[in-house]
Parts: structure tokens; sequence; C-alpha cells
């Protein structure tokens, strides 16, 4: 036989309000859950370009020069005369006059020198003359003026050396045509030629005439001359 229940022990009674209280305690446990929000903190702290710094600024009192005043220069009135002369007057009383002991000196100037002065029959030394400048390429070359081979075959002579020692060959001249046209510092180029040659083509390049001369910026000029000389024999 089934014993009862103590009726204070009974809760089938209170189980609604029980489940209703769970109900409750889970809904607004559920409901913080959700609207709880944790507390961000930043690790790192973002550093930007702009920095200001403090520059402490000092200020310098300019000091103002002093002015220097400067005096005005008076002018001296100028006087025609010196204060003090420059030597004495008195000096020129007590000068003793003296004569001349050399009787061949020469005091005074001849009318024919006088004359000779004013009419400008005088030399006056100017030494030397500058040298020109010698031209090698003139623009214009200088000319022989006439036939230069008849003047060759009528003035060349064959030198008896040459002849017996049956010596030819050509002598290769250069030399120099002054401004005037004359004939300077002739020369043989080619010195293995015998010497009797060489003397005969340097005795006619000398006894040439006068030459025209070069012409360098439309002006005679100073040149040097190339010519040659052919010696055969027949």
């Amino acid at each position: 036989m089934m014993k009862k229940k103590n009726p204070k022990l009974e809760l089938e009674s209170s189980r609604k309000v029980f489940f209703q209280l769970g109900l409750f305690i889970v809904g607004s446990a559920t409901l913080m859950a959700f609207s709880y929000k944790s507390p961000i903190y930043l690790s790192e702290k973002k550093v930007y370009d702009q920095v200001e710094i403090d520059i402490p600024v000092m200020l310098v009192e300019k000091e103002i020069p002093p002015v220097i005043e400067i005096p005005e220069v008076q002018k001296s009135p100028q006087k025609s005369e010196p204060s003090t002369p420059i030597f004495s007057i008195d000096l020129l009383n007590h000068i003793d006059v003296t004569k001349s002991t050399n009787k061949n000196q020469q005091l005074a100037v001849t009318s024919s020198e006088l004359k000779n002065v004013t009419s400008g029959n005088f030399s006056v030394d100017l030494g030397e003359a500058p040298d020109v400048v010698l031209v090698e390429f003139p623009d214009v070359d200088a000319q022989f003026q006439g036939s230069w081979l008849g003047y060759l075959k009528n003035t060349v002579k064959y030198p008896e050396e040459s002849v017996y020692f049956k010596e030819s060959g050509t002598a290769y001249m250069v030399f120099v045509v002054e401004i005037d046209g004359s004939v300077t510092d002739v020369q043989v180029r080619n010195k293995s030629l015998s010497k009797s040659l060489q003397e005969e083509a340097i005795r006619v390049i000398e006894a040439s005439p006068k030459w025209k001369p070069g012409v360098k910026n439309g002006e005679y000029v100073r040149s040097t001359k190339n010519v040659k000389i052919n010696f055969i024999l027949q």
C-alpha cells in the first residue's frame, strides 16, 4: 500500500512558476550576452608628418654705428707769387765771369750750315730698317718678266769642268724675291749636284733682271720662289 506524499513537499503546483522564472533568467542572460561590448584599446599610435617643434627665437638688438663727422676742408687762398723766394736775388750779382781757354771751340753756326738746315740738306740716322716678313705662300707667286727659257738659253754657260767630267743633272733652286723685284738668298736644294753646276746655277739666278714680286692681300710682299735649271750634255 502506497504512502501519501507530504503536502509540504508537493511541488507540482509551483512547477509552472519555476518554469517561467527559468525562462526569464535565460532570456535575460542571453540579452545581456548580445548587448555586452568589450572595450577596444589601440595598441599602436599613428604618427603623422606634421610635427610641431618649438624653436627658441633670440632677438638681438642691432648696434647703430656712430656717425663720423668729416671736417670741411678749407681751401687756402692761392697766391700768384711764392711767400719766400727760391733763391736770393743778390746771388746773381756775385757770379764771377769766366772765359773759355779753348781757342779752337766753335761758338757760332756759320751761315752755310744754317742754310743747309733750313733748306733740308741734312742727314738723319734712323738706324736699320725693320725686317720685312717673308711670305712662303703668297696669293700670287713672283714672276719672271719676259721669257724664262729664253733667258736661260742666253745666260747659262756649261762649266768646262763639268764638260770634261761629263757631269749633268737638274739644279733645284730656291731664292727670295724682294718687294722691289730684286733676287736675294739664292740656294741650291739638291747638294748632291756637282759643285761646278751648283755655282753656275747660282750665278744665273743672281744675274737675272728684277722679277715681279709676289702679292698677298693685294700688296707686294717678300716671297720665296722655286725654279729648276736642267744641265744636259749633247
